[in-house]
């Protein structure tokens, strides 16, 4: 029993890690876009009349392939000067790339942001399972949270307490409680944001169950705003140029993010206008219209009722959405710190209960294979996607072996050695595969190249200090 508690405690904090640790990566999601497909068609801005000729061509596109009961327009960005139009069957659906000069352009995939997003928003398990599950983990941690700073103390008075050198424990512990203390307002709305994500769709039945009698239509309404009705007559695709200037008539200077047509072509089609609204955390506003064109709601996340309010905001707070790039990148360094409480969180128990004299002998070898394991697995999936492998089965393949490997080998620093010197090798490796195979046009993409090479080398060079240390 002793032993299956700890091994239940080991994959919390497993599954936590990868939660956090993928986090952080989606934090850059446009970046890590650009990266995979750097030499697309570069799009900045898209006059509406452009526009309005991409969507008939990809409508007619979209026909002659059964693609055409919904189209998604995805509006270029500062951070994303990108265009695409998804187009959605009863059985598949297809994403193509758009130029400047609203040209419909080959089927695109970016299959390592698709993986890196199914592993954060549901551990890449089928249904609503694995997103429920990253709710419930999400909920954990915030209770984690919670009673670790009720745990300590002496927390706040020792927040600026940081002891490098001598025991390891120690000076996890002091990086554990400091970062745990520092940044404690981000690490409480990202898990509770990130408990109400993945635990909507239960929500949404609660309510429904509550206030709507069952009735989960009414309760998605209550959201989303109008849907399609049944009317399946043929009916041309609303006036996306009137549609937009309704918009921005009711909210000046508001930039399109992406328009939506839902039972495209029939009569009782409706349309939807997502805008990015300045000054409002939500950073988002939707309008709905009739298939003639009709203004038939405004979602209210900018100035509807509270309850809209809060829902507009959770996305935003939880991803950094709202405050351009250099908020993202302070999200992505809070996120690092979120991952290293976690990580640390298992070396210090495990480190604890060693001094006790009641060593964990087969957990402290599994733990850094998996602290270690999950860079070399995601790094994995990224090589797999450029050579057009399944990125899925070689980031569990690759799990599975680094922890295959960690119980067989009997010290817990030669699994530290392996997974450690293999990440170094894998960034390099990536970087390299990379710019090889796409050549990059994009800046963005070599930037991140060189990222990933300076992250070798900062462990690299950890490495050699680490090992000073040690003798």
């Amino acid at each position: 029993m002793l032993s299956g508690h700890g091994w239940l405690g080991l994959i919390f904090g497993a599954v936590l890690y990868v939660i956090c640790l993928s986090g952080t990566l989606i934090v850059l999601v446009d970046q890590v876009g650009r990266w995979e497909r750097p030499n697309a068609p570069v799009v900045h801005g898209m006059p509406i009349p452009v526009l309005a000729t991409a969507i008939d061509r990809a409508f007619a596109r979209a026909r002659t392939e059964d693609l055409d009961h919904d189209l998604i327009v995805r509006m270029p960005s500062d951070e994303y000067p990108r265009m695409s139009i998804f187009a959605i069957g009863d059985r598949r659906s297809v994403e193509w790339s758009v130029d400047a000069a609203g040209r419909v352009g080959d089927p695109i995939d970016l299959p390592f942001v698709k993986f890196v997003q199914s592993l954060h928003f549901d551990l890449t398990a089928p249904g609503p399972i694995g997103r429920y599950l990253v709710g419930i983990f999400g909920t954990l941690l915030l209770a984690s949270l919670g009673t670790g700073i009720l745990a300590h103390r002496r927390i706040f008075k020792d927040a600026f307490r940081l002891r490098w050198g001598g025991s390891q424990r120690r000076s996890n512990a002091d990086l554990h409680n400091r970062i745990g203390v520092w940044a404690l307002p981000f690490h409480l709305v990202v898990s509770l944001t990130g408990s109400l994500l993945g635990l909507s769709g239960l929500i949404i039945m609660i309510v429904a169950l509550i206030a709507y009698r069952g009735d989960q239509q009414k309760a998605i309404a209550s959201l989303l705003g109008p849907q399609p009705t049944a009317d399946a007559r043929p009916a041309p695709l609303p006036d996306v140029a009137a549609m937009i200037a309704r918009v921005r008539q009711d909210l000046p200077g508001a930039s399109v993010t992406q328009v939506f047509f839902h039972e495209a072509g029939k009569a009782g089609q409706i349309a939807q206008i997502a805008v990015a609204a300045p000054g409002h955390l939500a950073r988002n506003e939707t309008f709905t219209f009739a298939s003639d064109g009709r203004l038939l709601a405004k979602a209210g996340f900018t100035d509807g009722s509270l309850g809209m309010r809060v829902y507009g905001m959770i996305t935003p707070l939880h991803y950094g959405t709202y405050g351009g790039f250099t908020l993202k990148l302070i999200y992505v360094l809070l996120g690092t710190g979120l991952t290293l409480i976690v990580a640390t969180g298992g070396t210090i128990w495990l480190a604890r209960r060693r001094e006790q004299g009641r060593p964990a002998t087969r957990l402290e070898r599994a733990w850094p294979a998996i602290l270690w394991g999950q860079p070399m697995a995601i790094l994995m999936a990224a090589l797999a996607s450029l050579a057009g492998i399944a990125a899925m089965p070689v980031f569990w393949g690759t799990t599975i072996v680094m922890l295959a490997v960690s119980q067989i080998v009997r010290r817990p620093d030669a699994v530290r050695l392996t997974g450690r010197a293999a990440t170094i090798l894998l960034f390099i490796l990536v970087a390299s595969v990379h710019i090889m195979a796409t050549r990059p046009l994009d800046p963005i993409a070599w930037i991140i190249d060189l990222i990933l090479i300076t992250i070798a080398a900062f462990l690299l060079h950890r490495w050699r200090i680490d090992g000073k240390t040690a003798e």
